[in-house]
């Protein structure tokens, strides 16, 4: 079954959870233009947007503290990693034979990215019971992540091999967080460094 709205798009994330390559496959055959899935990635960056203000407005951090990254300096960083998160997964994978094409990657990185969202609706409420509880929730939340774009990988790029798509993640993502602070750095964005 194709996904008509957005309320389908629930229990098909739930099933990805364990099953990834399944609503993967699922989410890939949804016919769709390139703005189509622009304007999903700014969906799922807005909403990432409002749960991070809204867990910043609940946490006991001040919201002006110097820990705190303003919300412009956040969807600029939110959206360099989903678009260039696509493009990375694009081109790393197919220079190591994947068989994926961009639009691919681009629906990949928004569905983990929408998948990674729902998992992190209910930190806000266990930011009432204290850090502990959400930093036991958001080392889940990065388990999860890391297993999730293996396997989705995996399926979009025809690999058959875990652990070199996982050193592949892994390389990848200290390589892009590296450029990700330079490009910010020449954007001019400040980012908090009292910790």
């Amino acid at each position: 079954m194709t996904p008509q709205r957005i309320s389908d798009f629930f229990p098909l994330a739930l099933q990805s959870l364990t099953q990834p390559r399944v609503g993967l496959r699922t989410i890939l055959s949804i016919p769709s233009q390139r703005s189509d899935l622009i304007n999903a990635g700014w969906l799922v960056i807005i909403l990432n947007l409002i749960l991070t203000a809204s867990l910043t407005l609940f946490s006991p951090i001040p919201p002006d503290s110097p820990s705190t990254v303003p919300l412009a300096t956040s969807a600029i960083m939110q959206a360099l990693s989903l678009f260039g998160g696509a493009f990375i997964v694009h081109r790393v994978g197919g220079f190591f034979g994947g068989t994926g094409n961009f639009n691919g990657s681009l629906k990949l990185i928004i569905w983990v990215n929408f998948i990674l969202l729902l998992m992190q609706l209910p930190i806000l409420l266990f930011s009432f019971l204290g850090q502990e509880i959400v930093a036991l929730a958001m080392i889940l939340v990065l388990l999860v992540a890391i297993t999730q774009l293996t396997a989705t990988i995996m399926e979009l790029h025809d690999f058959t091999e875990v652990l070199p798509v996982l050193f592949g993640i892994l390389g990848s993502s200290v390589v892009f967080g590296i450029a990700l602070l330079f490009v910010l750095g020449l954007l001019g964005v400040n980012l908090p460094t009292n910790v």
